[in-house]
């Protein structure tokens, strides 16, 4: 009996011990992925140590994690430093890269000391490619050093509105030292798209780079894969797979670590701008965060159609030195704003807005103005105005504010009025002419009568 017992454990003791090598192995194998499951954070499935939701229209944060908790931000350093530079340098300024820029850990072969290049060629490489170097050199052209300069960066996140951040350097490059918070993040984003250069570069996928006295033409890609989709391999060996969400209009990505991540998404939700900011997040998992605070942004966002595309304006813009002196506009697309819970539409307002320095010609289509829309008289975003029409440019008289059509109304009632007094004039010429022919003829009759009369006295030898 006692060896059946012994057989029969034998197969248990088997199981056992392979279930054991089995869940020894696993462990070995996905243990760097133990934290991959994400945890709920205020209702959110996410990975994300801190984040934030930030609508632009209402100028209001939405939800957020560890929202104001101070984390390192890495490289999104670089969204107030481009800010800064984009405020007080020319883009299309030639610039010669200074040995200061470069750094003995930059191991990037983007820039070198002596290379010729641009300012704009410095901001995509900011933007696009986290070059420290190119953040360092927009520093010192913009404040002859980075130590200057990053007092400027503290006084501008001041005036945005951050609480958290606090700045050290110009790149923020695994340094450890800037740290701001998801709020503050969100804030600096907000400034940045409001650039009208920053948040162009912010919106590219990608940027051709002239080629230079030291390297040849590249090619430059966004980091925002929410934008351009696409895989990639993480620090765990894991084939990401992001595909592109063609309502992202913005957004970054950067490394703190091999393994975490800060980051950011613009994105527009029924006409709504919602950025997500996810701080000390996980690389290869901060996108999917990104796409889950977006989809929670759109379950709380009320968007309400304030104006709608087409829409026609009674006003109208003026135009110097046009055919016409004013132009109607039109809404140039829908025009939403986030209506909260309990707020009446009639706190919205509508106002167009036109530029004051229209000159013609004008081609339909051309921005003259912004629609602001105003909640409460707070003014919470805007749309475009296009003009309806195109205006050619005026004749010599548009200069001094006379549109073509009064200047060919006054031309035609100078051209009768003239007309008239050549006429009149020419009648009382001939009148003229007439009554001063009668005189000379009546003259000439009455000193023939005379010449006839004194002849015939003479004949007769009449005394006179």
């Amino acid at each position: 009996m006692k060896k059946t017992d012994s057989k029969a454990k034998r197969p248990i003791l088997t199981v056992f011990v392979v279930i054991v090598i089995i869940a020894i192995v696993l462990l070995y194998c996905i243990g760097p992925m133990a934290y991959v499951f994400a945890d709920t954070r205020n209702g959110v499935d996410m990975w994300a140590s801190g984040a934030a939701i930030y609508i632009d229209e209402s100028n209001s944060f939405v939800w957020d994690y560890n929202g104001e908790k101070q984390y390192d931000i890495d490289t999104l350093t670089m969204l107030l430093t481009c800010l800064i530079a984009a405020e007080q340098l020319n883009m299309e300024d030639a610039v010669t890269v200074s040995s200061s820029a470069i750094n003995s850990d930059d191991v990037s072969s983007w820039l070198k000391e002596g290379e010729e290049t641009t300012v704009d060629a410095l901001m995509h490489l900011a933007l696009m490619r986290a070059n420290n170097a190119a953040a360092r050199q927009l520093a010192i052209l913009t404040a002859e050093s980075e130590e200057e300069f990053v007092k400027l960066m503290n006084e501008k996140a001041l005036a945005i509105g951050c609480t958290k951040a606090e700045f050290f350097n110009a790149t923020g490059h695994r340094t450890n030292e800037n740290k701001a918070s998801a709020k503050d993040v969100c804030l600096i984003v907000e400034a940045a798209l409001e650039n009208e250069t920053v948040g162009k570069i912010l919106g590219e996928k990608s940027y051709e780079m002239a080629a230079t006295n030291m390297n040849e033409a590249k090619k430059l890609t966004t980091s925002n894969r929410l934008m351009k989709g696409g895989s990639f391999t993480n620090y765990e060996g894991k084939t990401i797979s992001v595909e592109a969400d063609p309502d992202c209009y913005a957004g970054l990505q950067s490394k703190r670590t091999s393994e975490r991540t800060v980051a950011f998404s613009a994105t527009k939700i029924n006409g709504i701008s919602v950025i997500a900011v996810t701080l000390n997040d996980y690389d290869g998992y901060d996108f999917a965060d990104l796409k889950t605070l977006t989809k929670h942004a759109g379950d709380m966002v009320q968007p309400y159609k304030a104006l709608e595309k087409g829409t026609k304006f009674e006003e109208k813009a003026r135009v110097k030195n046009g055919a016409v002196t004013k132009v109607s506009g039109k809404a140039a697309a829908d025009g939403y704003v986030n209506l909260l819970e309990g707020a009446s539409a009639s706190l919205i307002l509508v106002s167009p807005e036109f530029y004051e320095d229209i000159t013609a010609p004008v081609a339909k289509g051309d921005v003259i103005g912004q629609a602001v829309i105003y909640l409460a008289d707070v003014p919470v975003t805007s749309v475009d105005i296009v003009a309806s029409e195109s205006v050619k440019e005026g004749w010599i008289f548009s200069r001094i504010g006379i549109p073509n059509i009064v200047a060919l109304i006054v031309m035609i009632v100078l051209g009768v009025l003239l007309i008239a007094a050549i006429v009149v004039g020419s009648i009382v010429r001939t009148k003229k002419a007439k009554a001063r022919a009668r005189r000379q003829a009546r003259i000439k009759e009455i000193a023939l009568k005379q010449l006839e009369q004194e002849q015939s006295a003479r004949e007769r030898d009449w005394p006179y």
